[in-house]
């Protein structure tokens, strides 16, 4: 996806979910927008997705605390 295509969608900034990079959209939500940044790195979105669904439920079972998904913020999209 292009930074154009990522405006156009509704996505404002860019970042980082587990170990792909992605375009986020709507982050005041529970439960924001995302898409990786290229065709390419889909696959990375899938295995972060797939080592936090394992390791959330163990994190909680350990601590009682529930965790977050790991969306970081590093910048707004700019055109």
């Amino acid at each position: 996806m292009t930074k154009d295509q990522a405006l156009k969608e509704g996505f404002t900034h860019k970042g980082w979910f587990g170990l792909c990079p992605v375009y986020v959209g709507d982050i005041n939500s529970e439960a924001p927008l995302l898409s990786a940044r290229w065709d390419c790195v889909e696959w990375l979105m899938d295995l972060s997705e797939a080592v936090f669904s394992v390791t959330m439920p163990i994190h909680h079972w350990l601590t009682g605390n529930e965790p977050m998904w790991p969306i970081r913020i590093t910048g707004i999209i700019k055109p």
